[in-house]
């Protein structure tokens, strides 16, 4: 039977970078007043944010979550970095293939975050 959980590896900084893009996206995508349905969905990804954000801590580095969200997730993670693309005007594949990783299970640490962020601005 396959795994129903994903467990994300990760410091505070990533953590805040995560349920940044899960809640932004969840807003635009799912603003109040929308169907039952959509905001069953709202509901989900603001409480998986904050399950994320208690979740990491300056001692505990990982925090298992539902694989249900996981599609989502990774549509918050690409209207995260659209809408930084189009403000900074800069390209971040890199961060896009870190992130896509956290969610397969790797660790990510902001000096991983680092790197791929200087790997994108230089092009």
């Amino acid at each position: 039977m396959a795994a129903r959980k994903i467990t994300l590896y990760c410091d505070i900084a990533v953590s805040d970078i995560v349920c940044s893009a899960i809640r932004d996206y969840a807003h635009a995508a799912y603003p109040e007043g929308g169907s039952e349905c959509a905001q069953v969905a709202r509901y989900t990804l603001l409480e998986l944010a904050a399950d994320i954000d208690a979740g990491i801590t300056e001692h505990s580095h990982s925090v298992e979550i539902s694989k249900r969200p996981r599609a989502m997730v990774k549509a918050a993670f690409e209207y995260y970095f659209n809408r930084k693309e189009a403000e900074q005007g800069i390209t971040s594949s890199h961060q896009r293939q870190l992130f896509a990783e956290l969610l397969g299970g790797k660790t990510v640490t902001t000096s991983e975050l680092q790197a791929a962020v200087a790997r994108d601005n230089a092009g």
